[in-house]
């Protein structure tokens, strides 16, 4: 019996102009909420970006945020998990004199700092105009990433060419062994994460809140930052569109997310129920 249902954004909910279709989110949440069945979304982004992408309907459910770092329920933040100031250095170190280059972004508990210069081309890949302007206007530009005292910084992130995507991470990941781990988490951008802090181990602490077990949790993802999500989950879907690691892991498909995927698949699972 399914308790819990758990999506991805970007890729997953999100259309192919990066917006989610309120009105149609908000039918499934009246059915979700009749059959006593949470929803959850789990994404990459903070607060800012979730809450305008999906408006008052945050209040309607929890949110795993940064990769698993924060997690709210119905709109109350929960916990937070930050990097420790060592980790935090020597990552800034590892990416000294390359921050505009691969268009670092470090997020922290006070928004998003980048080194003044950096230009952000996937954003205009996955936001509408609107979206874009909203995401410029919470970035802090400072001189000096190394030499700014920065607030507790959540994840970090960068933007390369796609094809270079899968080699940069693991080459990052072999730099940082069970430090960092990097994800790529679409159209060449990359997570960086602390070491055992994702997606899955925010739901973790989530199901164990509310005695859910893994088996009676719905998951849908498209990247590689969703991955341990659907291991996790007892019914997991991978997108049609998605990256061909996470449909080896995941036991279904939802069709893709400009087909608008995961609303087809619930209501198909609400009629039923």
């Amino acid at each position: 019996m399914i308790r819990l249902v758990v999506v991805d954004l970007d890729g997953t909910l999100l259309d192919e102009k990066g917006e989610v279709d309120r009105p149609r989110l908000s039918n499934i949440l009246d059915q979700l909420d009749q059959r006593g069945i949470d929803f959850v979304v789990a994404t990459g982004n903070d607060f800012f970006r979730t809450q305008l992408l999906l408006g008052n309907l945050v209040d309607r459910m929890d949110l795993i945020l940064v990769n698993g770092a924060k997690f709210y329920q119905k709109g109350q933040l929960r916990k937070t998990h930050f990097w420790s100031p060592d980790l935090v250095a020597k990552a800034l170190n590892y990416f000294s004199g390359q921050e505009t280059v691969v268009h670092l972004v470090v997020v922290t508990s006070e928004g998003s700092f980048v080194q003044k210069g950096t230009s952000f081309p996937l954003v205009e890949k996955v936001m509408t105009k609107e979206r874009a302007q909203d995401f410029y206007r919470q970035l802090h530009y400072v001189s000096s990433l190394k030499q700014t005292k920065l607030p507790p910084v959540l994840k970090m992130g960068l933007s390369v060419p796609e094809k270079s995507a899968k080699e940069r991470t693991e080459q990052i990941n072999q730099d940082f062994l069970k430090e960092l781990r990097a994800v790529t988490s679409g159209h060449g951008g990359i997570d960086l994460l602390e070491f055992g802090i994702h997606k899955a181990w925010g739901l973790g602490q989530l199901l164990e809140e509310k005695e859910i077990a893994p088996e009676q949790v719905m998951a849908f993802g498209d990247s590689e930052n969703d991955l341990e999500m659907l291991r996790l989950s007892g019914e997991s879907y991978a997108m049609a569109n998605g990256e061909a690691r996470l449909k080896v892991v995941a036991k279904h498909r939802a069709p893709r997310n400009s087909e608008a995927g995961v609303y087809r698949v619930l209501e198909d699972f609400l009629q039923k129920e």
